[in-house]
């Protein structure tokens, strides 16, 4: 497994699963609901319903890389909801900006755990952003970053 893949599977593991904190507007659950529902997608191996979560112009930063929908889905899904489902996480914190149609949310969390035989312990920080459209908040960008603990 490469370096490459265990940075992507670990920050869209942040995206899904983080549970945000406080009282949140009806407008920040659907905006988290969107990542928590692209997070699923990718521990089911659902390429259709992560495809469908993703703005056909989404763009995924990591590492020296960008991926366009496409590129993703066909070279790191599957084996991003492998390592996902072997981990466990605990959110440190998260942020979610909306203005109009355009959302921002950055979340830093602990990821740990052991992946093919390698003990795991990472600082991830993730940035989505996502814009409404057609009524449907879809992610039009990603950028994760890990190091190790």
């Amino acid at each position: 497994m490469s370096t490459r893949i265990s940075l992507t599977a670990v920050l869209l593991f942040i995206i899904g699963t983080s549970i945000a904190v406080g009282q949140n507007s009806a407008t920040e659950k659907e905006v988290i609901n969107t990542l928590d529902g692209f997070h699923q997608a990718i521990i089911d191996n659902n390429s259709q319903a992560a495809q469908n979560l993703l703005s056909e112009s989404v763009r995924i930063l990591e590492g020296e890389n960008i991926e366009t929908k496409e590129e993703y889905l066909s070279h790191h899904f599957h084996s991003d909801g492998k390592f996902l489902s072997a981990m466990k996480r605990k959110v440190e914190s998260r942020n979610v900006t909306i203005e109009g149609n355009t959302a921002w949310v950055s979340t830093h969390s602990r990821i740990w755990g052991t992946y093919s035989d390698k003990k795991l312990d990472l600082s991830s920080l993730e940035l989505a952003v996502l814009k409404k459209e057609e009524g449907n908040w879809n992610i039009t960008a990603l950028h994760w970053s890990s190091s190790n603990n």
